[in-house]
C-alpha cells in the first residue's frame, strides 16, 4: 500500500515547512550560539538558550526523518507498518496530542521563540498527517 498523502498539497506544504525551519534555527545557531557572545549575556540565561535549540534541532530533525519515511513508503521503498512501527516513536518526541507537544520555555529569546511557535504550527500538521497514516493502514 502507498502513502497516497505524499502527494498532497497539505504534505508538501508540511516538508517545505519542515526544511525552512531546519534552516532557520541552523541560521539562528550560527548568529547567536555558535559565534562568542559578549560577557554580559547571563550564563543560565545562554545554557538555556543552547538546550532549547538542541531540542528544537532535535524535534526537527525527527519530523524530518518521519516525512522521509512517507516518502519511502509512497515510492515502495519500505511498508507502510514500517512507517506506522517508526512513527510511535518519532512522534512521541513530536507530541501525539496537543497537550504533549514541546512547551515554550519562558524567557529565551524572541527569535528563538518564534522558531518555536513555527514549529508546535508544523508539528499540529504532522500529526494530522499521521492520523490519515494511520486511517490508511486500517
Amino acid at each position: 500500500m502507498a502513502a497516497e498523502w505524499v502527494e498532497t498539497k497539505a504534505f508538501d506544504t508540511v516538508f517545505a515547512a519542515n526544511i525552512a525551519l531546519l534552516t532557520e534555527t541552523r541560521d539562528y545557531l550560527q548568529r547567536n550560539l555558535a559565534r562568542e557572545q559578549s560577557a554580559a549575556v547571563d550564563p543560565i540565561a545562554k545554557l538555556t538558550a543552547t538546550r532549547e535549540a538542541s531540542r528544537l534541532t532535535a524535534l526537527l530533525a525527527e519530523t524530518m526523518s518521519w516525512l522521509l519515511l512517507n516518502k519511502a513508503v509512497n515510492n515502495a521503498e519500505i511498508p507502510l507498518d514500517t512507517l506506522l512501527e517508526e512513527a510511535a516513536g518519532l512522534c512521541r518526541n513530536i507530541g501525539a496530542r496537543d497537550e504533549d507537544a514541546p512547551e515554550i520555555v519562558p524567557d529565551l529569546p524572541d527569535e528563538l521563540e518564534e522558531l518555536y511557535t513555527k514549529s508546535l504550527t508544523l508539528f499540529s500538521s504532522v500529526r494530522t498527517i499521521l492520523a490519515s497514516a494511520r486511517s490508511a493502514a486500517n
